[in-house]
């Protein structure tokens, strides 16, 4: 009995990070099978992603599991490779039941296999049963992707931008083609994302206007808290942008600016990602705004040359966010500079 006690802390673990790469397996094997094409595959920040048709192994900042492809046809099918995760756990997991209930197993054999199979039937049903409370599940984007076609559109499109932003191309250097593709109303998880792309487009572009419109797209509350979070966050983003636009407002009224963003900084630490290189320049320019806002320009001014030096050094999986949020730090910059040339 003893010897089974020492065996369930590694018993649990060694179940479910089998199921984890179980179910990110079945997701890929699932494209596969359906003419999707390998992008990456991430187990919390270890990465194995597609560079110049070899595999290239490394260590990211961020943190997930996900195995991420793309369609060869903007209207490939999508629905294998979106529930291929929750099929390939539950029929490892009956495979673990049947052994259990047929094969003569020893104690702590016996704990392996319940641990594996619990596993990959929670995995199922966790995934298995729609739900956006936390992030959109594979059953939810499964029942999204069945409701329309422009559903499957945007939700194919996010994955061929994702292939790009690998590859180093920012939102600009993609196109409105493929991204500006949001209705007027972002109803789902699937359409919120796709306007958060549009709006980092216009960003990109230097088209506040449109920016502000495409943020301004997302009105449903029916949507999941990672994608929320996303949309919170950039708004505030968008909203020290207008203020930096507006330079004069920073020095001349710093009290009014302070009191209309006094709960900034907390909502910036609630709705940021660790690891996320969005949220660090959020922070960045928060940051450089509370500088200025003191009236240190210069002070500013290195922060975010730092800030940029630190994101270079970033790792992680997309390069083109990166050269994006780079860009973005930049054209504050100038903003700052032109700003003391002007009064000098």
């Amino acid at each position: 009995m003893e010897r089974v006690l020492l065996h369930i802390v590694p018993a649990i673990a060694i179940g479910f990070i089998m199921q984890l790469i179980i179910h990110e397996t079945g997701h890929l094997v699932g494209g596969l099978l359906t003419g999707w094409r390998f992008s990456y595959l991430q187990l919390y920040n270890l990465v194995l992603k597609k560079e110049s048709k070899r595999l290239k192994r490394m260590v990211i900042n961020d943190i997930g599991f996900k195995c991420i492809m793309y369609p060869i046809s903007i209207n490939n099918k999508a629905l294998l490779y979106t529930i291929g995760g929750c099929i390939a756990n539950l029929i490892t997991g009956i495979i673990g039941l049947v052994i259990l209930i047929t094969a003569p197993l020893s104690p702590v054999m016996w704990l392996y296999i319940w641990c594996f199979l619990s596993f990959g039937i929670g995995l199922f049903f966790m995934n298995g049963t729609a739900s956006i409370k936390r992030i959109c599940n594979d059953k939810a984007c499964y029942n999204l992707l069945r409701l329309d076609k422009h559903n499957i559109l945007c939700h194919n499109a996010q994955l061929v931008i994702a292939k790009y932003l690998i590859r180093g191309l920012t939102y600009s250097d993609i196109g409105e083609e493929l991204i500006c593709l949001c209705p007027d109303m972002a109803l789902n998880d699937i359409y919120a994302y796709q306007a958060v792309l549009e709006y980092y487009y216009y960003l990109d572009t230097n088209n506040y206007l449109k920016a502000g419109q495409a943020l301004n797209k997302i009105q449903n509350n029916n949507i999941s808290m990672e994608v929320l979070n996303i949309i919170k966050l950039e708004r505030i983003y968008y909203q020290l942008l207008l203020i930096f636009m507006n330079f004069d407002s920073i020095q001349n009224s710093a009290s009014d600016n302070n009191a209309s963003i006094s709960s900034i900084e907390e909502s910036i630490i609630k709705y940021s990602k660790k690891g996320d290189i969005h949220s660090f320049r959020v922070k960045a320019v928060y940051e450089a705004f509370n500088l200025l806002s003191a009236g240190h320009s210069n002070k500013a001014i290195k922060y975010l040359n730092t800030s940029i030096y630190n994101m270079k050094k970033y790792k992680c999986i997309y390069d083109g966010e990166k050269r994006f949020c780079i860009k973005l730090l930049r054209r504050i910059i100038n903003t700052i500079i032109s700003y003391q040339n002007k009064n000098d």
